[in-house]
């Protein structure tokens, strides 16, 4: 059985692991404070074979997120359906909490299966100034590829 990305990943436990010289992981969790506003911006993708997107919980999707005037528990914004540019705001339970993001995709042929952590799938950060993360994701398919999906979250 040949080795996959996800499968290092997952005896890694989610990561971080070095993977070709990259601190890569599963996802990313970061801390927020209640009512703490987000922006994001979809910089890149390839949607050839599967549409792109991310998921984001907050507190083990105990907390809730706002987007639009709407309440949601764990939303996945897609890269065909989702604004270029869009804000959100996160509320934990408590003061502070934690906010876990991944990326996810789905077979353009059969929309109904999300997928994610699964054979190439994995996502590094790259810090490109103060309170900007850089999410360069590999979507699982094919090749390990981090210029899959690249995102960016102001924080």
């Amino acid at each position: 059985m040949a080795i996959t990305l996800a499968g290092i990943l997952t005896d890694a436990k989610g990561g971080p692991v070095n993977y070709q010289g990259r601190s890569v992981m599963m996802s990313y969790k970061m801390p927020i404070i209640k009512g703490q506003e987000i922006s994001v911006e979809i910089l890149k993708y390839n949607n050839d074979t599967v549409e792109q997107g991310f998921e984001l919980s907050v507190d083990q999707r105990k907390g809730e997120i706002e987007v639009n005037d709407k309440i949601l528990k764990d939303p996945v914004f897609w890269t065909e359906t989702a604004p270029k540019i869009f804000s959100l705001k996160c509320y934990s339970n408590n003061a502070t909490g934690v906010i876990n993001i991944w990326n996810v995709w789905r077979n353009i042929e059969h929309r109904d299966r999300v997928e994610a952590w699964v054979e190439h799938a994995g996502l590094y950060i790259e810090n490109a100034e103060a309170g900007t993360i850089v999410f360069h994701c590999s979507s699982g398919v094919h090749q390990v590829d981090f210029e899959d999906f690249v995102f960016k979250v102001n924080k």
